[in-house]
């Protein structure tokens, strides 16, 4: 799983000496998702209740800068609708919350639907495979990672982490 995670990039922004450091601890077992190696380039926190409160342009402003690298510069606005919480992506409208959701799981929701619109721009990019994906989406400490759904794959058929520590794309 270690050599599928690194050649799918999980580890491309760390240095030579920290990638094998990397792939040494996955490959004895450790959980592949470090935050002290990942955090800020490949993992970023998102807190649901801060989305569904009105952070969603806060949130996709401080994830744009690792976006640019994928060819991707997020233009986000909040639009002002008397019943929904809508945003525009890169002039995509995206109702992140209607009034009816408040009924369901507003937390997720205003976490993944966002997220669904930025792979929509990463896949219209063409530079990289990789996506948004989450973990724990809509709680306080929910997790975005981009990643190539190729190495969120090879988690998954490895057979070694419970489905709630594997990372799920964003989509609708």
């Amino acid at each position: 799983m270690a050599d599928a995670l690194n050649r799918y990039g999980l580890w491309d922004h760390l240095s030579a000496e920290l990638r094998e450091s990397a792939m040494t601890e996955v490959a004895t077992g450790c959980y592949p998702l470090d935050f002290g190696l990942l955090f800020e380039q490949v993992e970023f926190f998102a807190d649901g209740e801060e989305l569904a409160e009105g952070g969603v342009d806060r949130f996709l402003r401080k994830l744009a800068p690792a976006l640019v690298r994928y060819g991707v510069a997020l233009e986000v606005e909040t639009v002002r609708d008397a019943d929904d919480y809508t945003v525009s992506i890169n002039g995509i409208r995206c109702v992140v919350l209607r009034s009816a959701d408040w009924e369901s799981d507003p937390w997720a929701l205003s976490t993944v639907r966002p997220l669904a619109v930025v792979n929509q721009l990463l896949a219209a990019a063409g530079r990289s495979a990789l996506r948004a994906h989450t973990l724990y989406a809509g709680a306080n400490d929910g997790l975005v990672l981009l990643m190539d759904p190729r190495a969120a794959e090879a988690m998954r058929a490895s057979g070694l982490f419970p489905e709630h520590e594997l990372p799920a794309p964003a989509k609708l």
